[in-house]
Order: C-alpha cells, then structure tokens, then sequence
C-alpha cells in the first residue's frame, strides 16, 4: 500500500509529525556521529514516546528525511469499515427501525435481543452487542427521538429560530480561522513544513473581509490581535 500524500493525512498527525521531524533533525545535527543511549532517552522525552519509537524515528528520518516519514500509521480497523454481512446488517436495519423507532420506545437490551434473535432464526451468526449499538448511534439524534416520541430530545435538538444581523458596516466583525489549503515547504532542503493557517476578519453587515493574518501558529489570541486591515 502506497503512502498518501500530505493532503490526506489527518490534521493532527501530521502537526505532530511535524513536530517531530523538527526534533529529530535538530538531534541528528547535533550528533553527526555514534549517539549514546541517554541521547535517545532526551529525544524520546522530547517528543514524548518510549525510547524504542524514538530508535525507530530516527531510523525512519535518516532513511526518508520527510515529515511524510514520520506520520503516524493509524493502528486497527479504518473508520467506517464493517465487517457484517449483508443479510446481518439489513436484519439490523429492519429491527431498528421496526421495533426500537416506536412510541414504545423499546430499551437497547431488548433491541439488542431482538436482533440476535432474529439473526440465529436465519441461521446467522448473532452480532454482538457493540456493533448493533453502533448502528444505532449512527442515526441522526432528532430523527430517533421523533420516531419515539422523546418531545425533549426534539427541543434540544431542534435549532433556535432567528437571525444574527448587524443594521451598519463594522457594527460587528467576526473573527474565524482556517488551515490554508497550501504547503509551505523549506528553502534550503524544499521538505515540506507544513500547513498555514489563515485568520480572517469579517463584518457582518456588508460581509467583506476587513482583514487577515497568515502564520504558521495555531490558532490563539495573538492571532485575532495580529489581524491586519
């Protein structure tokens, strides 16, 4: 399986491979030679990982010299993978929406029986437990509480009817940030660094952008204070 590219690494690892990338360099500069056991050990407490994955960091850099290289592989099953059948999965759906989204308003453990029981009568494997609460969490909230008359759950989930406006220009701006859809990428070695991040300025009334502020900082109070017009 061929490696993704930048743009498809979730946000946050690849931050903290950045993160990474920049230690791991600054060490191996520092230490052109043989490195000693409490040199790794420093470098392990620095980015915060046992003393064997900071071994295995630096390995990876030297042989790649990325960021890339050192994002970390999420472990375990891809989110949104399933592993049921499809006979399983539409008893399943049938049972929820049959049984459980009714003013009866049935418990999970009784769902949770209904499903195994009409899975073992069509001589299947009864699912487990997690994955039919699974399939239940996936229904959106206000739609499961309409279905079975949770009137509560509706109005808390129901959005609060109303405008936010603003009668003359600059009466009100509102700030907001956003990662830029760039890569900014080291002059010297042309590695990739990593992603901007944009602070925009905007007034609600005539919706213009009345200023900006590009870094390479998260978001913080330094960044709405640095919004230039």
């Amino acid at each position: 399986m061929s490696d993704p590219f930048p743009d498809e690494v979730d946000e946050a690892l690849w931050d903290e491979a950045c993160r990474r990338a920049e230690a791991v360099r600054e060490f191996l500069k520092h230490r052109p030679g043989k490195m000693t056991a409490a040199d790794v050990a420093l470098l392990a407490t620095e980015v915060e990982t046992s003393r064997a994955t900071a071994y295995r960091l630096i390995k990876l850099f030297r042989a790649g010299g990325t960021v890339m290289s050192l994002v970390d592989r999420k472990r375990g099953r891809p989110e949104g993978h399933r592993v049921l059948d499809d006979k399983r999965e539409e008893i399943i759906r049938t049972t929820i929406n049959r049984h459980y989204l009714t003013r009866n308003r049935p418990t999970v453990s009784q769902l949770v029986r209904d499903v195994q029981t009409n899975c073992i009568s069509a001589g299947l494997k009864r699912p487990h437990r997690r994955t039919i609460k699974a399939r239940l969490e996936e229904i959106e909230p206000q739609r499961r509480a309409k279905r079975r008359g949770e009137t509560e759950i509706v109005k808390q989930t129901q959005a609060v009817p109303g405008v936010f406006a603003a009668s003359r220009p600059l009466q009100v701006v509102q700030v907001d940030h956003t990662k830029a859809d760039i890569f900014v990428v080291d002059e010297e070695t042309r590695q990739p660094i990593g992603r901007p991040w944009l602070t925009l300025a905007m007034d609600v009334c005539s919706r213009m952008v009345t200023g900006f502020y590009l870094t390479m900082d998260a978001p913080s109070r330094l960044s709405t204070r640095g919004v230039a017009p």
